[in-house]
């Protein structure tokens, strides 16, 4: 994606829908993605509620390598099992396909959508359940951070 378009404006949608995540260590944040409920886009004919959707996975290129990506997707299982989804799903770019494979995805189709050939994934061991991820508290903090200690050494 493009990361001229990730400014304030842009993560504050996520934040007031309680859908980013982010990694911190003492280095500060050095991941980020964002969960939700639906993704009309990739997944127009699923069942609401029977997954949870992963998408703008990032990690700070002095952190790669270390656990970020494992960490906010392992927080990402966790809520999606929490909240009552059967499935974590998201879909990537063709490289990065081998990389969600190690963490347990399993390639379901490829598309091209108009814009970049993409793959879709999507986590199968998840417990299931019909029910849709909880919506934006107004008396919590929306941000779930992941701590990653071990992306600072």
């Amino acid at each position: 994606w493009d990361v001229a378009r990730i400014d304030r404006t842009f993560a504050e949608t996520f934040v007031l829908r309680s859908e980013l995540l982010v990694a911190s260590c003492s280095d500060g944040i050095v991941g980020c993605c964002t969960l939700s409920a639906e993704d009309p886009e990739f997944w127009p004919d699923a069942l609401k509620g029977e997954a949870a959707y992963l998408h703008k996975l990032a990690v700070r290129r002095t952190h790669a390598g270390r656990g970020v990506s494992s960490a906010l997707i392992e927080a990402c299982r966790h809520a999606a099992r929490t909240q009552g989804c059967a499935k974590l799903r998201l879909d990537c770019h063709p490289n990065l396909r081998g990389l969600y494979e190690r963490l347990g995805f399993t390639h379901v189709d490829t598309f091209n959508p108009g814009w970049d050939p993409t793959f879709i994934a999507e986590r199968l061991d998840v417990m299931s359940r019909d029910v849709v991820l909880a919506p934006a508290r107004n008396d919590t903090v929306p941000i779930q951070e992941v701590s990653v200690q071990t992306a600072c050494h």
